[in-house]
């Protein structure tokens, strides 16, 4: 059994440990990571975004690249971390187990891959304008129902990825993650234009919008098929019967100005990341969304599965309100190309 971390196969890194003297600050005995951060053009990239955290502490530190690409996390206490970098553009990078010893610096490289082929008018240059970019958002108090419980409408841009959680994998999910790797994930769903499932159809580049009433809530994502789904607030439970679907069962329930949203019924079909995490039938998926303030919407998930996962996994993410945009309409069959390029085994 081994530690895997969700989409670590899209960044490719390079590790080389190197030891010099550290400052000591404040009475307190720290280290440093440093190092730089190229795409897989072996370009600089500027303004990456690089946080390392505290395995036992759970602290965070955070920094973002020079123009040369250069960063440094200082003033680390002595201990192991998780690096990452969730760089609008580029697929997330995590690296677990990095050891920051006290008095010295670790230089630690990191290679970026774009999210998609970085091609004339498919590339960087698109996503710099689409709903995954990062945004100047409309500021304000969050907006209420008259019952004072918050109203989470609007439309949102690609959730964000905060912190993408650790997976601990059992043995026989290893596997199908292993020949998913292998086959650079040909097989993904959507390769097929089957949906995405909850976990991954407002992450990316689509927008998707939320329709809140006080008995329920509907979620419409334009990247996605069938492109909308259903979540219950008038107080009823899972029907006893329901499923396997694509999507689930939701329901959900008030804690203060935080909606929990319980989702089960789940088919096996999904894949939980683009890395191809697999999940079973007994998937179960807690969703937490808080509206802080009116620009943003944060959002946690807590995904549980006892045949799949060893413990439960959690990701945090962040969506930007979007006023001025819409949700458009798509549809994966008309005039697709991609799937006879798709590499593999």
């Amino acid at each position: 059994m081994r530690r895997y971390s969700s989409l670590v196969h899209t960044a490719i890194i390079g590790l080389a440990i190197a030891t010099c003297a550290f400052a000591q600050t404040s009475g307190a005995i720290t280290g440093a990571i440093t190092g730089t951060v190229i795409d897989v053009a072996d370009a600089a990239v500027a303004k990456a975004e690089i946080q390392a955290t505290n395995a036992a502490t759970k602290a965070t530190f955070k920094t973002t690249t020079s123009e040369q690409g250069v960063y440094t996390l200082g003033q680390l206490p002595a201990g192991t971390y998780q690096l990452s970098s969730m760089t609008p553009f580029f697929d997330p990078f995590v690296q677990p187990g990095v050891v920051v010893s006290a008095g010295k610096t670790q230089t630690l490289n990191i290679r970026l891959q774009d999210v998609q082929l970085n091609t004339l008018g498919d590339g960087r240059e698109f996503f710099a304008t689409s709903a995954f970019a990062k945004r100047t958002t409309p500021q304000g108090p969050t907006p209420r129902f008259a019952d004072g419980k918050p109203d989470l409408s609007g439309v949102w841009s690609a959730q964000r990825i905060l912190d993408p959680g650790q997976p601990e994998l059992k043995p026989a999910a290893e596997k199908i993650l292993k020949e998913r790797e292998a086959n650079f994930a040909k097989d993904f769903p959507q390769s097929f234009c089957l949906p995405l499932g909850i976990t991954l159809s407002n992450m990316f580049t689509s927008l998707w919008r939320t329709v809140h009433t006080p008995e329920y809530m509907v979620m419409i994502s334009e990247g996605d098929t069938p492109g909308y789904r259903q979540i219950y607030l008038d107080g009823r439970g899972h029907p006893k019967d329901f499923g396997p679907t694509w999507t689930g069962h939701s329901i959900g329930r008030w804690e203060g100005d935080t909606l929990v949203v319980d989702t089960v019924g789940f088919n096996d079909k999904t894949w939980l990341d683009p890395a191809g995490l697999p999940h079973t039938e007994k998937l179960h998926v807690t969703e937490r969304y808080r509206r802080p303030d009116l620009g943003h919407l944060e959002i946690e998930f807590t995904i549980e599965d006892p045949d799949t996962f060893v413990r439960p996994w959690i990701i945090k993410r962040v969506s930007d309100l979007v006023p001025n945009e819409d949700v458009l309409e798509s549809i994966c069959t008309e005039n697709e190309r991609d799937r006879a390029h798709l590499g593999g085994k």
